[in-house]
């Protein structure tokens, strides 16, 4: 299993308290220090519509010099090419672009139509590829929503743009949480139509207590790629209902059952950063294999 853990970025997003940059830099080693695969550490987005991603640049600034970073790619968020250019100046390896597969959400997250942001997307995946950059398309909504039955030809139409575009891989997401297995078994059937398993990934989120369920469901059809967050903490600011993601010491313990654990990482260390995020947000968080605290 290769995690990427995003408690740094999706984590926060939708929480009150702003970290200061001094505080987002501590997260971030102390989330190194958990050997993820990849480690996802800000958004390229206004501040105004996300205030605590205000601190981007500066923060990327600061990343360019820290000695904990060797060996771990750094993701930023980047929703249009104004975000692209400041993600470029920016120091880090990769890019997490995003598609709603519901016209609504699309609306509410990006200000642009599902068509609309299929056409920014591939503008954006096109300069990564001049650029060298690879990047991670993230579907969100592919699983529905409490209001909407998914939309299973426009998740397949999407993965099928995506994979033309040539991103280096299709992140699943279950934005407000609501998949069950076996919707998550039709999907990734409907996405390896146009993409192998090991370019498919898993983003699942925990609101209705279903997320470590869903990816033992990927893990049976051979998905390598899940996303996790410290803590359990996490949500979309712009989908009514998004709570927590699933939390990286539940995940890191469905690994363990399987014998599919990443070797370098330990629950100490993820306990370590759950704890910190837990001191500054003044809440208890998930630690160990509890998918909740």
């Amino acid at each position: 299993m290769k995690i990427h853990e995003v408690a740094a970025r999706d984590g926060l997003q939708n929480e009150k308290t702003i970290f200061s940059t001094d505080q987002k830099m501590r997260l971030l080693e102390l989330l190194a220090q958990t050997k993820p695969d990849s480690l996802e550490v800000t958004s390229f987005v206004r501040a105004d519509r996300v205030p605590q991603f205000a601190d981007a640049v500066e923060l990327c600034h600061r990343l360019k010099s820290a000695e904990w970073r060797e060996g771990i790619p750094l993701v930023g968020l980047v929703m249009n090419m104004r975000g692209y250019e400041t993600f470029s100046d920016s120091g880090l390896d990769a890019i997490t672009a995003v598609i709603g597969a519901n016209q609504e959400f699309s609306r509410a997250n990006s200000g642009m139509s599902v068509d609309d942001a299929v056409q920014v997307n591939s503008e954006i995946v096109a300069a990564a590829k001049r650029d060298g950059v690879p990047v991670r398309m993230y579907l969100s909504m592919a699983f529905g929503s409490p209001q909407s039955v998914v939309e299973k030809n426009l998740v397949a139409e999407l993965v099928a743009a995506s994979a033309e575009m040539g991103v280096e891989r299709v992140v699943l997401s279950d934005t407000v949480g609501v998949g069950r297995p076996e919707l998550v078994h039709e999907i990734i059937e409907g996405a390896q139509r146009y993409l192998p398993i090991d370019k498919i990934g898993l983003h699942m989120h925990d609101t209705y207590s279903n997320a470590l369920e869903n990816c033992a469901e990927g893990l049976k059809l051979g998905v390598e790629f899940f996303d996790a967050s410290a803590g359990g903490t996490g949500g979309c600011p712009f989908a009514p209902g998004a709570s927590g993601n699933l939390a990286t010491g539940a995940l890191f313990d469905l690994a363990q059952r399987n014998d599919c654990a990443p070797t370098q990482t330990s629950l100490t260390a993820i306990d370590a950063a759950s704890d910190f995020l837990s001191s500054v947000l003044n809440k208890p968080l998930a630690r160990g294999a509890k998918l909740c605290p």
